[in-house]
């Protein structure tokens, strides 16, 4: 459930957003139900389609996930808003392990959790509410 913190115009605020928004990532994983996480992420982050793309290949093979839960490490932004309009943030984050499953039920394999990572977030404060930009690795990494 998004926090009422979520939705204020502030760097608390936008990382209430963050933790949910990746909590939305979760859960597209486990149920390849992208429309929560859709509609608080625009449709030209590459990466997000990316991913969303990858998770629901696996699903339209009739295979499912168990796990790949999103883990917030770190936020850290200035909370500037850039030229661009949006505000810059900063995450280490991770994910637990991930158990793929044959449509038989019948495991297939297990990826363990990898380290975590720093990744950057670009978020817009529109219309009451946040947005996430674009998410990816940062520039020159």
């Amino acid at each position: 459930m998004k926090p009422a913190l979520a939705d204020e115009n502030s760097a608390e605020g936008l990382e209430a957003f963050t933790e949910y928004w990746f909590e939305l990532f979760s859960y597209g994983y486990e149920t390849n139900d992208w429309a929560p996480f859709e509609a608080v992420t625009d449709p030209g982050c590459r990466t997000c389609d990316k991913y969303v793309e990858i998770v629901q290949g696996i699903y339209n093979k009739g295979q499912y996930i168990e796990g790949g839960e999103f883990i917030l490490e770190e936020f850290v932004t200035d909370f500037a808003i850039n030229t661009q309009g949006s505000i810059q943030v900063f995450v280490t984050n991770g994910q637990s392990d991930i158990t793929f499953y044959g449509s038989d039920g019948i495991e297939i394999r297990t990826d363990a959790a990898p380290e975590p990572v720093v990744d950057v977030i670009f978020a817009a404060f529109t219309n009451g509410s946040w947005i996430v930009l674009d998410y990816g690795k940062p520039e020159g990494t």
